[in-house]
């Protein structure tokens, strides 16, 4: 018997997914909404695998959770995000399996069970993204990146900082060499698509479509 937890911070995503995947050999041994009750939850159940929602609470904290107790349980990354950095990141944190929420039930059900019994579950799509993922933005460089895609000016961005606006300067330029853009907007819509800045409305969704398929 697979003792599974699911992390989902939308309640009816989550209760229909207890739902569908109770079964003989799957128990919901619990649902967490947050990544503090979900910590909480990994340490006082230890289940044996944890689908987890990459973004909770509007940010990717499921990354989190999976650097902090991916030695304890089996994580499958669960999103309806298709980012480069997000599959880069599910690979080296460890996770065994990354799902789209695009994905039918009988495919989550094939795909838990597959890492259950020891083995991973990633589609090929996610396998090729990762391989080609840029490098990432350090800590400042993504503060730099936030507050250029607010439309901050280098002025506003160096005073924020605490830097000087010919620094600002230097760091955005380096920025559009390494990343092969041109200006501002394209680097923005670059990190955007790159999964290193995340735009989500008021129900979750992501900005975009999607596009993620499920390994066969």
């Amino acid at each position: 018997m697979t003792r599974l937890l699911i992390i989902e911070d939308h309640a009816a995503i989550a209760q229909g997914l207890s739902v569908l995947l109770a079964s003989p050999d799957i128990s919901i041994v619990g649902i967490a909404g947050d990544a503090e009750t979900a910590g909480g939850m990994i340490t006082t159940l230890a289940p044996d695998l944890v689908l987890c929602d990459v973004m909770l609470g509007g940010r990717d904290a499921g990354f989190d959770l999976l650097d902090r107790h991916g030695d304890r349980s089996r994580f499958v990354m669960y999103t309806a995000f298709d980012y480069p950095a997000h599959h880069a990141r599910a690979l080296k944190g460890g996770a065994a399996g990354y799902l789209s929420k695009l994905a039918d039930g009988e495919s989550i059900v094939r795909a838990l069970r597959h890492v259950a019994a020891g083995g991973q579950w990633f589609p090929r799509s996610v396998l090729d993204s990762a391989r080609r993922a840029p490098r990432p933005p350090t800590d400042r460089e993504h503060q730099l990146l936030v507050l250029l895609a607010e439309g901050e000016p280098n002025e506003g961005m160096a005073r924020i900082m605490g830097l000087r606006v010919k620094t600002i300067e230097g760091m955005i330029r380096r920025l559009f060499d390494r990343y092969g853009v041109d200006n501002r907007t394209q680097l923005a819509r670059f990190a955007m698509r790159q999964g290193w800045l995340t735009s989500v409305d008021e129900s979750g969704a992501p900005a975009s479509p999607p596009r993620e398929h499920v390994a066969d």
